[in-house]
């Protein structure tokens, strides 16, 4: 009778406990990902958070929404969101930070994205001035420098073409993008991709254009669907640099950018003022401050190409 007493005892607690767990504060987290590849990365933020003691299911409960590949769904994402009450919304890339800022003008937001300032998200950097604040990527300068580091590694090629997910890109950006072809001497293709499905057609169409190589533009879409757009790549036996490490590690022939862990360990930073009382308002945004060059040699070999000496030489990593 009384190891039942005490088993019922047990019983009893854990569905309390899990019960308490949805009156922890909720980080709601906005990505483009589908519950395939939500990971590694999920757990980077995760870890970040936990670091800065926010600890998921102990004193915060954070919950990541997934787009599925269609930034359409963000905006229900978002709603869902308000409805639950969330303390602080992480929303990760441009589609996702528009999306939560039409939900709400109360709930903080944290949001990644090209430039916060000309998307209308804050009013400066320094002071945001609404419920928004983040990371600004510089994204438009880094794809224009990325169209310069290909035409280093490829530099008798003169025909790029530009794989772009139009629901992150503008103008401005794409101008500087051009203004920089022009100095190279290169002509562009452009192929836009709102979802996986755009992929393929999309790089048939680049290499049916002659396209020698691919400046793969900065989108969450992009990185998180990576591993497809990798295997394509490579059955074209199409040279690419990306925005992030990872996508060199799967896709790329090269990548140029930030790294994850600094944009996680931001945005974990910026949660944490959000959750201790912190107006976002006051709180500046951020900008990445270190940008590595990754050099893929497995890629190179593979498709055929060789990579000059000197950008060996001044790659941050080397893939053999």
């Amino acid at each position: 009778m009384r190891r039942l007493g005490l088993l019922l005892a047990l019983c009893t607690t854990v569905p309390a406990s899990a019960q308490d767990t949805t009156r922890l504060p909720l980080v709601g987290v906005l990505r483009i990902n589908s519950a395939d590849n939500n990971e590694p990365t999920a757990t980077l933020l995760r870890d970040e958070l936990a670091a800065l003691g926010d600890v998921d299911g102990k004193n915060i409960r954070l919950d990541f929404r997934l787009a599925e590949g269609d930034a359409g769904r963000f905006r229900e994402l978002a709603d869902a969101l308000v409805r639950e009450k969330a303390s602080v919304i992480v929303a990760q890339g441009p589609a996702a930070a528009l999306a939560a800022q039409r939900a709400t003008d109360a709930i903080p937001i944290v949001a990644a994205g090209n430039d916060l300032v000309a998307l209308g998200l804050i009013d400066s950097m320094g002071r945001p001035g609404r419920n928004v604040t983040g990371v600004s990527l510089l994204i438009p300068e880094l794809d224009a420098k990325r169209l310069e580091v290909l035409k280093e590694i490829l530099p008798a090629a003169r025909r790029f073409g530009l794989l772009n997910d139009p629901a992150i890109s503008d103008p401005a950006g794409l101008q500087k993008i051009a203004d920089t072809a022009q100095t190279l001497g290169v002509q562009l293709r452009t192929a836009d991709v709102h979802n996986p499905s755009d992929f393929p057609p999309a790089i048939s169409f680049l290499r049916a254009e002659g396209a020698e190589a691919v400046n793969v533009l900065s989108s969450p879409l992009l990185f998180h669907f990576r591993e497809e757009l990798g295997a394509l790549l490579a059955a074209h036996k199409l040279p690419a640099i990306c925005e992030w490490p990872e996508m060199a590690a799967s896709a790329c022939l090269a990548s140029y950018g930030t790294t994850l862990r600094e944009l996680y360990a931001t945005e974990a930073a910026l949660a944490d003022k959000m959750l201790k009382g912190v107006s976002p308002a006051d709180t500046p945004a951020q900008q990445p401050t270190r940008f590595q060059l990754v050099i893929n040699q497995k890629v190179a070999k593979a498709i055929g190409i060789e990579v000059p000496q000197t950008i060996l030489a001044r790659a941050d990593e080397v893939i053999e």
